[in-house]
């Protein structure tokens, strides 16, 4: 029988680079993708024999409610802050995973939520946002995971280094 204390609830805080994302509207939403490759013989028609993983990716979509000059620039790579405001330039050839940094989500409920970790991550700048008069100005940022160099995407719960 599972036990209801594993049932989690609530928002979470994100950090990249050292940096607080600050207040999200909508949820954070991290999504994995596993792609495979199936294994088919000749003499067993199309059923599959065997099956191997060939990619894994993983998805952060972080919603920015509070935003600042500082946080805009994380989110562009290529770009700078300077004297007070941001001077967006085109990023041709800047190298995302160069610009890589910790992503680190944590559960703002306490208790024995487990955080989550992804050591190189890094946003593209791909984002939009609307002037409403009714709503919050939100940017989805989305950050796409690296592998460090033991192929690790993220760690999961209290024991992660």
């Amino acid at each position: 029988m599972m036990a209801r204390e594993n049932i989690k609830l609530g928002a979470c805080n994100g950090t990249f680079k050292g940096t607080q994302l600050g207040l999200t509207k909508g949820g954070v939403e991290v999504s994995v993708e596993t792609t495979t490759h199936p294994v088919t013989v000749d003499q067993h028609g199309e059923t599959v024999i065997e099956e191997f993983i060939t990619k894994r990716s993983f998805k952060v979509t972080v919603p920015l409610a509070e935003t600042t000059i500082e946080l805009m620039g994380l989110a562009l790579p290529g770009s700078d802050v300077q004297d007070g405001q941001l001077v967006i330039k085109d990023g041709v050839g800047t190298s995302l995973l160069d610009g890589a940094g910790e992503l680190s989500l944590a559960p703002v409920s306490g208790g024995n939520d487990e955080p989550v970790r992804f050591p190189k991550a890094n946003t593209a700048g791909n984002f939009s946002f609307a002037y409403r008069h009714n709503e919050e100005r939100v940017y989805n940022i989305e950050f796409t995971i690296y592998p460090d160099d033991e192929g690790v995407l993220g760690y999961f719960g209290t024991a992660a280094p």
